[in-house]
């Protein structure tokens, strides 16, 4: 009991080598946490992270001028709570209305250079605000509304404060759509919960992920929906040599877990799957040495000439530690054989058992893609398929209607609005993306 709550406890702990989010006010940024003295950089601000491994996430951290504030590089220190502007500075007067005033670049009685004096001998940003509001002819006539508009946008200028946050998905995949919507294919965070519910994901299933651009988002939900300490897997391909996983790097799932996400090529994978070989030449195969307790060798050094079609019977099934103990042999011989070709190996064994869902996302026309991956599918499983726009989807929607092998057939389509919600003026925000994709759904029948 006292290992759980010491590994629970390491868990809410920053450490080198996590990502971790950084928020200032309403911007987040995700970062890979490598060493105690990285430097990283929040709008015009260059800030130092030294000091902050070891402390608790969430912990709410204040910016330290490491010279002066004109050159904006920051130390952080570790703080109890965040200074509101509000209640650091009284308002006494406000106008009833605001025209009268007239916006002719006069009212400030401050100078440039002054104002730029006042930034770098000020301690605290309240000082600085306080000291334009004193010097500021028509502040005390605008309306309250007004006024406190000023101190917003103000406070966004100055403010001092960021809090380290634990990544989770919902936060990874607001950053990644709000930074890039394009390098995510337009994947909003309620059309992802849309594919995991739909594919009705559970922590003891074999699933089948096809992802050619998502950086590694529809992996990590997916990951994530498995869970950890799971007899779950998930089969992610992909059509280039390394697979997009910055997602689900930041999720810092626990080794265990992120090991049960295979990632192979696909055409490596189907090859080995019907090939029983894949890129590897014969002669680096042959290197592996042969013992009794391992069928998989055996049929690694059989002739080229005989046809094979998969790579093991029912009954010649491979586990985990034999393909560890296949990585262990060939660390000791010359030439090395490559990671991915005991994943394609692994993951070629799974296909043969066949999966519990289909996910597709992908940036080429899905409808060979899908063909190909549902036969890997047992009967009755569900699919979801998404794609940028929805001709493609509409495309395959018709071809399958034509087939008896699929049922329950669904193109749908998420609209979300975000609105703002504050006193007297509650509305619809005004800038924002309506596109996240579309959704071809269904269920395998054999």
């Amino acid at each position: 009991m006292l290992t759980g709550k010491v590994s629970k406890m390491s868990d809410n702990m920053i450490k080198i080598g996590d990502y971790i989010v950084i928020q200032k006010q309403n911007f987040k940024k995700l970062h890979k946490y490598n060493k105690p003295n990285s430097t990283i950089t929040v709008g015009r601000d260059s800030i130092n992270l030294n000091g902050i491994e070891g402390c608790r996430y969430f912990s709410t951290f204040k910016m330290i001028s490491k010279s002066n504030k004109k050159a904006r590089e920051y130390t952080v220190e570790l703080t109890d709570e965040v200074v509101n502007l509000k209640d650091e500075i009284e308002i006494k007067l406000s106008g009833s209305d605001n025209r009268n005033i007239v916006d002719d670049g006069l009212s400030q009685k401050l100078t440039a250079a002054e104002i730029e004096d006042l930034k770098n001998d000020a301690n605290r940003a309240s000082d600085i605000i306080e000291s334009l509001i004193t010097n500021s002819n028509t502040f005390h006539n605008k309306t309250e509304f007004s006024q406190e508009k000023y101190l917003k946008k103000k406070e966004k200028k100055y403010f001092e404060y960021l809090q380290i946050l634990k990544p989770n998905l919902r936060t990874i995949a607001e950053i990644m759509y709000k930074l890039e919507p394009g390098k995510v294919q337009n994947l909003r965070i309620d059309t992802l919960s849309q594919i995991i519910t739909t594919v009705n994901i559970y922590c003891e299933g074999n699933h089948l992920l096809y992802d050619s651009g998502s950086n590694g988002l529809v992996a990590a939900a997916l990951l994530s929906s498995i869970g950890q300490n799971t007899n779950g897997r998930l089969v992610h391909m992909h059509p280039g040599n390394m697979s997009q996983k910055q997602a689900l790097l930041a999720m810092n799932f626990p080794e265990e877990q992120l090991k049960r996400c295979i990632s192979v090529n696909v055409y490596s994978a189907l090859r080995q799957f019907y090939q029983g070989c894949d890129t590897n030449s014969n002669e680096n195969i042959k290197e592996i040495p042969i013992t009794e307790s391992n069928q998989l060798k055996r049929k690694l050094v059989e002739n080229d000439n005989e046809p094979r079609r998969k790579i093991a019977k029912p009954d010649e099934e491979v586990s985990e530690p034999v393909i560890d103990e296949l990585k262990e042999n060939s660390n000791k011989g010359d030439p090395k054989i490559p990671k991915w070709h005991f994943d394609n190996i692994y993951a070629a064994q799974i296909l043969e058992k066949k999966l519990d869902s289909l996910v597709i996302t992908c940036k080429e026309d899905p409808q060979n893609i899908f063909l190909e991956l549902v036969n890997f599918i047992k009967p009755g499983r569900p699919f979801v398929i998404y794609y940028n726009v929805s001709e493609p989807l509409q495309n395959l929607y018709l071809a399958l209607k034509s087939q008896s092998n699929v049922a329950a057939l669904k193109l749908t389509s998420n609209w979300m609005r975000n609105y703002q919600v504050l006193p007297e003026r509650t509305r619809p925000d005004v800038i924002m993306n309506g596109a996240s994709g579309y959704l071809l759904s269904g269920y395998v029948l054999k």
